[in-house]
């Protein structure tokens, strides 16, 4: 009888070792790998939830372990809910220290497609930086550490502008540069709506460029109207019969060519357009009370259009 309890004590004994061995084995840090992920611990939240899930994002590479050693430290009672950064390259105990000493606080930052920077300037919490630039603002969400300063907000959405420029430049045979494709593109985003208008709007005001004609974009003329009133709250409102005699070099009524910079912040579609312009003999288009483009290629088709579409 005492050779069977014996033998069962060993047995313990070799089970206990081995789950010792077990768990320090997995509490070294899942990868190398140093990029952060967002880790959310919602109210209510328990260990076990808490270990699944952060083995399902391979933060860590056993959720026993993690259970057991953080029972067994009595940390299971410091863990707190928020959002959190973690890496795989952290060990356990590196984990449990951070979702211990509390989440950290994040905010959208919304960039709408067709802002200008006067209208983008608010959601910075510490203000736009003097650094940033009409057209390189790219519209999109981004969730941003609130510890960022404005300028590292900025990196982060010059970075995204970065990306998503080449992507729309890929394969285009623009013999532009980038500078006057960003303008053009500004353009198109106050003036088109569909991918498929602003492509085409793209290809008509090339062919204004083509021959010296003036571009006569009333988005050009919002902008210049609106950067002249200092205290304008409502921006890019319809343009007045005298708002198109303007002295200003983006009134493109009066002044052949590109504006001397971008207008608003244009997104990827506008982008797109700019790159893979559709190609056609219009010279004029309108968008009509019918919500609908109408293109012509004469100076009497496009008044026709006018008289037919938006009187």
């Amino acid at each position: 009888m005492k050779k069977i309890f014996f033998v069962l004590f060993l047995i313990l004994i070799a089970s206990i070792i081995g789950f010792s061995i077990f768990v320090k084995s997995n509490l070294s840090a899942f990868s190398s790998d140093t990029k952060n992920k967002i880790f959310v611990i919602n109210t209510g939240d328990g260990i076990i939830d808490i270990s699944k899930s952060l083995e399902k994002n391979k933060l860590i590479k056993n959720k026993i372990a993690f259970m057991t050693y953080v029972f067994i430290t009595g940390q299971n009672k410091k863990i707190q809910s928020g959002t959190f950064r973690l890496s795989p390259s952290l060990s356990v105990s590196e984990i449990i220290k951070k979702l211990s000493s509390g989440g950290v606080s994040d905010y959208w930052l919304k960039i709408i497609e067709g802002s200008r920077l006067e209208e983008i300037a608010p959601l910075f919490p510490q203000g736009l930086p003097t650094t940033a630039k009409e057209g390189y603002l790219f519209p999109d969400s981004y969730l941003i550490p609130l510890y960022f300063t404005s300028e590292q907000t900025l990196e982060v959405i010059s970075q995204n502008f970065t990306q998503k420029f080449a992507q729309a430049k890929k394969d285009s045979t623009s013999t532009l540069t980038d500078e006057q494709n960003l303008i053009l593109a500004s353009l198109l985003e106050r003036e088109g709506r569909s991918l498929e208008s602003k492509k085409m709007i793209a290809g008509i005001l090339l062919n204004r460029l083509k021959i010296g004609m003036a571009l006569q974009v009333d988005a050009s003329v919002q902008y210049a109207r609106d950067s002249q009133n200092k205290n304008i709250k409502d921006y890019w409102q319809p343009v007045s019969k005298s708002d198109l005699s303007l002295n200003s070099p983006y009134n493109t009524y009066k002044n052949p060519g590109l504006p001397p910079a971008a207008i608003c912040n244009p997104g990827y579609n506008s982008l797109f357009a700019v790159f893979h312009p559709t190609i056609s003999d219009y010279f004029y288009y309108i968008t009509g009370n019918d919500n609908q483009m109408h293109y012509a290629k004469t100076l009497d088709e496009h008044n026709s259009n006018i008289a037919k579409y938006l009187k």
